[in-house]
């Protein structure tokens, strides 16, 4: 059953987003990116918030937190995590590309797990992370990474 929801989701987004975009221009893109917004991926195990601005000059600057159930033995340890990063952003077709140039990923609550294991070390630095635009608006903006499931950002003002 959930294998044929998915299937249907697929095709209704693609029929989707076949009909709706396909006028928009790269450039349409380009502009309405510009600007700060906040993003979410939850799922279980693991939840991210993101404070992101994308900026003309083709640059992005972000703070965010990440939450991770860690196993250790027979349990889980939540682990929190602040990052601040830092990249480039292009728009290619109906994708955002995007490369991290810096990086910094704290531990806030179990430092001693980074002897086993460093989140940090999972971010791949200048390498081109490429983005689905599945819906664009104004105020939000939904992206499929090339692996996982979509995740949302809604512009805010500062």
């Amino acid at each position: 059953m959930s294998s044929m929801k998915s299937f249907l989701t697929a095709i209704f987004l693609l029929v989707f987003a076949s009909n709706s975009f396909a006028a928009m221009s790269p450039r349409f893109y380009e502009n309405e990116i510009l600007g700060n917004w906040v993003c979410k991926d939850i799922y279980p195990g693991y939840s991210a918030f993101e404070m992101i601005r994308y900026k003309k000059d083709g640059t992005w600057n972000s703070f965010g937190e990440l939450i991770v159930d860690f196993p250790v033995e027979e349990n889980k340890v939540k682990v929190f995590y602040s990052a601040l990063g830092s990249g480039v952003w292009e728009i290619e077709g109906q994708n955002l590309v995007s490369m991290i140039s810096d990086i910094k990923v704290r531990n806030r609550n179990h430092p001693w797990l980074e002897e086993y294991f460093s989140l940090q070390d999972e971010f791949k630095l200048n390498e081109k992370n490429s983005e689905e635009i599945v819906v664009l608006s104004d105020d939000y903006i939904n992206l499929q990474p090339s692996s996982g499931k979509p995740y949302e950002c809604y512009k805010v003002e500062i």
